[in-house]
């Protein structure tokens, strides 16, 4: 009944706006997975995004993707975690969320993101906002958020410049906010810059965040390619603390076979291996321990389409 009604609402759009375009793609998985210290447990789900797009006579284009869900996906090679692909607030039997989809406009080289709480801050990942305006001036790629709710006056930007193999970027919050705790004030905002240069297998970046009023934090690493092999490793000096944190990883990629490991300063490994089975079907299986001990554990099967 759901796919009829689906297919039925999809040739009414395409049907009742000529330029209009509708497509659809998404994920269906299988797998069995193991959290912490509970039992292993199948799961199975299916993210759906139906994406329809139009454009105007004087060139002014406009687009949304609707995403709706069933049961469970997993997110083994970013956040190791179960990932619910419905509306949990709306009870049993609830398909898709309930939240607003995201338009977005684009005009003359100008791209403008609407979505209420839903656009990722440049600066703080723990930060969301409303509206996000994107262009290109002069060779600077410029991007820049905004949380439209009064009370808060948030926002964030980024500034992008390269110059032959070196790229330059400025981001930055402007977080009106101030936090006080042990009657010291720490202002929200703060600004980083990011290099990163390119030498043919050899990629160099570093980084300096003056975190607002809070601790200025470094960085600095590589990548470097050998064939089927690409070897990284990351440094970050926190204000008066040493370079002693560090980010490792050795990928592997040859074929339809892919492979990861990660481990950093706390003893937390991350591996990863994925097999392509081609038609969009990918093998995929990871596990992420801290000092040995099990985080979490999966083995499945995605297809896209």
């Amino acid at each position: 009944m759901k796919k009829v009604l689906l297919t039925t609402t999809a040739l009414v759009m395409t049907a009742g706006v000529a330029a209009a375009e509708v497509s659809l793609s998404g994920t269906a998985g299988v797998s069995s997975t193991k959290v912490g210290s509970a039992a292993a447990r199948m799961t199975s789900g299916v993210d759906l995004n139906m994406a329809v797009s139009a454009t105007a006579g004087n060139g002014m284009t406009m687009s949304a993707t609707v995403d709706l869900g069933e049961g469970e996906l997993i997110d083994y090679n970013d956040d190791f975690a179960v990932d619910a692909q419905y509306d949990a607030t709306a009870g049993a039997g609830a398909v898709g969320s309930s939240a607003a989809p995201a338009i977005t406009l684009g005009y003359n080289g100008i791209t403008v993101v609407v979505d209420a709480a839903g656009v990722d801050d440049l600066y703080d990942d723990a930060q969301h906002d409303d509206v996000s305006v994107a262009m290109t001036v002069g060779g600077f790629a410029t991007t820049v958020t905004m949380d439209t709710d009064a009370s808060t006056g948030h926002g964030s930007y980024s500034v992008g410049y390269t110059v032959g193999d070196l790229t330059a970027t400025l981001t930055g919050s402007t977080d009106p906010d101030t936090t006080t705790a042990n009657a010291v004030t720490t202002d929200n905002s703060g600004s980083k810059i990011a290099l990163a240069y390119a030498m043919g297998d050899l990629s160099l970046n570093a980084s300096t965040d003056d975190g607002g009023d809070d601790k200025s934090t470094h960085t600095a690493g590589f990548s470097y390619v050998m064939d089927a092999i690409t070897l990284s490793y990351t440094m970050k000096n926190a204000s008066e603390e040493g370079w002693k944190d560090y980010d490792t990883k050795i990928s592997y990629s040859a074929g339809a076979i892919s492979a990861s490991y990660a481990t950093d300063e706390e003893g937390v490994s991350k591996v990863i291996a994925e097999y392509d089975m081609g038609g969009g079907a990918t093998l995929f299986a990871s596990s992420k321990t801290t000092k040995g001990t099990n985080n979490f554990q999966t083995l499945g099967m995605n297809f896209a389409f």
